[in-house]
């Protein structure tokens, strides 16, 4: 994803994708960078599909950072 983003950075299947593979291996403030990338691209070039899930994603993480975030003080 990230050598597709290189020479295309607004490619969207690649930044929702990257967004997925670094949730799973738990670098959530990077998948929120390219959630919030896609969130603020035009809505016709997103697609509902990709918008709707990043939408739910950026929620998720958010709240996923704040529990983390919590738990360190």
């Amino acid at each position: 994803c990230t050598a597709v983003l290189e020479v295309d950075p607004e490619n969207v299947k690649a930044l929702v994708r990257r967004a997925q593979a670094f949730e799973g291996v738990e670098r959530y403030r990077f998948a929120l960078q390219d959630v919030k990338t896609v969130l603020n691209m035009p809505y016709t070039t997103v697609g509902k599909a990709n918008f709707d899930m990043c939408n739910m994603m950026q929620h998720r993480l958010n709240r996923t950072v704040q529990q983390l975030k919590a738990a360190n003080v």
